[in-house]
């Protein structure tokens, strides 16, 4: 088995199609750090600038009223219009380096929103403001630095906070990348049978070898992540990896850079495997490359489709495969809100994967699948 393996590795990795894909990942970090590089994301005064214009939106949607405390505006005019003060006080404190001010002035920001969610009128600026879930990740991330007395991280190229962009990005289209890519593991051999007749070992663990060793490529791709990330540290340095972030897990919760992290590669592991299963065994029902992943892609869009069918089928792995969706709580913003747990996506996800592995074992071990 090792031998096999070792062999499949050495093939692979001078395929073209395996050297393209290694070309791709490359293009995307470098692509991805000169976006932000050119957005110029982590500039806070930009960024409170934009949301000075937001709210100033959302007022012109009223008369002009007084906005004072027994003026005659109502309760939401009023309160963006406090809203509006502070994000300028938040302006100031980021320019004149008061980060205690700017933190005090975003707690109270963040109070008022949460506040005005329930106000009369509300639907009516709803477009121009953050939603709920947005503005309790921005809560609980404040409240936390206040607390801890932490200090804010500003550049966003600096390795560890560029690497939360990047596997927040990668969370969304790992497994599109996934399926492009193994959609047509097995399909040669099901053409060309006489290619595994000469391997002294069982069909059933030829294709358990072809998977093993797609895998280990796999494990090339995302230390290939980490390793074009690596001119950052000389450039902007290292950041802090401990550097908190707000996600949500079933529930708000703040982690550290590195747990995200680890939750993020364990997820494109677990992706990896499951996309690769999958296109064994549709390979094998379908016969063809094009309808294996056309049927991925399918499958992977239906829960987007019909947001419903996630409350109704929760453990459906489909559900979590956009990981970075399920950590920022993104199905919380949907018309009919969806609680998912990212605990649960692993758990449903290796479920799968494990019926898998035995449905591919029984199925090959029954010799069907050399008739194909």
């Amino acid at each position: 088995m090792w031998n096999i393996l070792k062999t499949f590795f050495i093939l692979e990795k001078s395929n073209k199609k395996n050297i393209f894909a290694c070309i791709i990942v490359a293009v995307f970090v470098f692509g991805l750090a000169l976006f932000v590089k050119t957005e110029d994301f982590g500039n806070e005064v930009k960024e409170k600038s934009g949301e000075y214009q937001s709210l100033a939106s959302a007022l012109g949607r009223f008369q002009n009223v007084d906005a004072t405390e027994n003026g005659n505006g109502s309760d939401l005019y009023k309160n963006l219009a406090l809203q509006h003060q502070l994000v300028v006080r938040q302006r100031m404190a980021v320019k004149m380096n008061l980060p205690d001010l700017y933190l005090d002035t975003a707690i109270e920001v963040t109070t008022l929103r949460a506040n005005s969610f329930d106000m009369e009128g509300f639907d009516m600026v709803a477009n121009y403001l953050p939603s709920k879930r947005e503005n309790q990740l921005d809560r609980m991330f404040y409240q936390y630095m206040k607390e801890t007395g932490l200090s804010l991280e500003s550049d966003p190229l600096s390795f560890f906070p560029f690497l939360i962009y990047l596997f927040g990005m990668l969370g969304s289209v790992w497994f599109i990348f996934m399926s492009v890519y193994s959609c047509g593991i097995m399909t040669e051999e099901f053409q060309h049978t006489s290619i595994i007749k000469g391997y002294p070992i069982t069909f059933d663990k030829y294709v358990i070898a072809k998977c093993m060793s797609s895998m280990l490529l796999v494990s090339v791709f995302i230390l290939e992540l980490f390793v074009c990330s690596l001119p950052l540290i000389y450039l902007y340095g290292l950041g802090d990896s401990s550097y908190p972030i707000a996600v949500f897990n079933g529930d708000f919760a703040i982690y550290p850079i590195y747990k995200y992290l680890g939750i993020s590669i364990l997820y494109m592991v677990f992706i990896s495997i499951f996309t690769i299963l999958l296109s064994v065994i549709l390979n094998v029902l379908l016969k063809n490359m094009y309808l294996t992943l056309f049927t991925q892609l399918f499958l992977y869009v239906l829960p987007l489709l019909f947001p419903s069918m996630m409350n109704v089928i929760p453990f459906n792995p489909f559900n979590y495969l956009n990981f970075a969706s399920i950590l920022n709580g993104q199905t919380l913003d949907l018309a009919n809100p969806v609680v998912l747990n990212g605990t649960y996506g692993l758990i449903s996800i290796g479920v799968s994967i494990t019926l898998m592995i035995v449905a591919v074992k029984l199925f090959l071990t029954t010799g069907k699948l050399k008739k194909v």
